[in-house]
């Protein structure tokens, strides 16, 4: 059956176009909790700083600040993180830094190689 939605293009340029320059992809749950564990294995963090990061290291993805939540949530329920708060200079309330457990570490690396073989994957076909 044929979607009777009305295509956002224009004219067939246009579709060949959103090829070359495909619409950043969001991350659901379990990639959000890849790249927070993966961050955070190099060192602590905080919520918009990893929002931040994803930006500047990774284009072509996008996270929603719903699903960071919701993956910070999942990490403090299974025990792989905690959060502190530390002082900034330049703000005037201290930041929620996240830290990975070291007990969490091991897990966290072995998710790592399926992890990055998925980002390889997207980043090839979203360049």
């Amino acid at each position: 059956m044929f979607s009777r939605r009305k295509p956002s293009r224009t004219c067939l340029a246009d579709i060949e176009q959103y090829f070359h320059q495909p619409p950043p992809q969001f991350l659901d749950l379990e990639l959000a909790v890849c790249w927070i564990l993966e961050c955070l294995l190099k060192d602590d963090n905080y919520p918009s700083g990893l929002l931040q990061k994803l930006i500047r290291e990774e284009p072509q993805l996008r996270l929603s600040e719903t699903v960071l939540q919701q993956a910070l949530e999942f990490l403090e329920q299974q025990g792989s993180i905690s959060s502190y708060t530390q002082r900034c200079p330049s703000r005037g309330r201290p930041r929620r830094m996240l830290h990975l457990e070291s007990d969490a570490r091991g897990e966290a690396e072995r998710l790592m190689p399926p992890w990055r073989s998925w980002l390889d994957s997207h980043r090839f076909a979203l360049n």
